[in-house]
């Protein structure tokens, strides 16, 4: 659409329609500013993608003070990817476990990406927290210590076979819950930190709960995977923050008013 055309539009908008668009348009004014934390990645390497994502984060916050959630999230992160053009699976597409969608960017190959976001209390700057990784009904069931190392390697060795990384969007909010958040934080997971566990012992598996370590090259514990019994999902603990890629960070400006 032209600006002639948006302002041919507007002229037959009826004056809620008008003061609507007005707080949009105050809000895209004053967006949240973007800070990169990390240059030349997939992500930051487009400004126009980092643009646009901020934008999106103005525009909700326009509206209400809670943190744009995951499905939110999904929404504005393929709205960004397709604003520059990128190839991203459609809605609702997705027929693989594990992954939430898939995106092309220009002639990269295809990233297969578990999204998640948080909006806990008390978010740390140097590790992240994914309280669910995925579901595991089975976890409720094994009985014996080679069961549940069976069980464990199959699912990572499946997950990893499909999920190229997990992207995760962190709100950091004031003390006071009213508030919105004051800082958006986009972290990228590489799937390959589970690599390690295809080669924990035995003895690694003999609590009914067993906290696994995720290692790195080094033999240095980068995250600890937890298998939670009561809730029969996988928890993914203390994940350093220098073990993934940090891409951007919002910085929220105050909404000068709701919609």
């Amino acid at each position: 659409m032209t600006l002639d055309e948006l302002k041919a539009r507007l002229d037959s908008f009826s004056p809620a329609k008008i003061a609507f668009v007005a707080t949009v348009v105050e809000s895209l004014s004053n967006p949240s500013q973007a800070s990169i934390r990390s240059e030349g990645t997939w992500l930051t390497a487009v400004p126009d993608w980092i643009e646009y994502f901020g934008l999106a984060l103005s525009v909700h916050h326009a509206a209400t003070t809670v943190p744009l959630g995951l499905t939110p999230f999904e929404t504005v992160f393929r709205n960004a990817c397709s604003h520059v053009e990128w190839a991203v699976t459609a809605p609702g597409s997705a027929t693989q476990r594990f992954v939430d969608l898939s995106v092309r960017a220009g002639s990269d190959p295809a990233r297969h990406l578990s999204l998640k976001s948080t909006a806990a209390k008390n978010l740390s700057q140097t590790t992240v927290h994914i309280s669910k990784l995925t579901e595991a009904a089975w976890i409720q069931d094994t009985r014996t210590p080679t069961a549940r190392r069976e069980a464990t390697l199959e699912l990572f060795a499946s997950y990893q076979r499909v999920v190229t990384s997990i992207l995760m969007l962190r709100a950091f909010r004031a003390a006071d819950d009213d508030q919105a958040p004051r800082l958006y934080q986009l972290i990228e997971i590489p799937a390959m930190l589970f690599d390690s566990i295809q080669h924990e012992p035995l003895a690694a598996f003999q609590s009914d709960a067993p906290v696994i370590p995720c290692r790195d090259a080094t033999g240095r514990t980068v995250a600890r995977v937890s298998l939670d019994r009561s809730d029969a999902k996988i928890t993914v603990r203390s994940v350093q923050i220098n073990a993934c890629t940090v891409h951007a960070e919002w910085t929220r400006a105050q909404s000068p008013r709701l919609l």
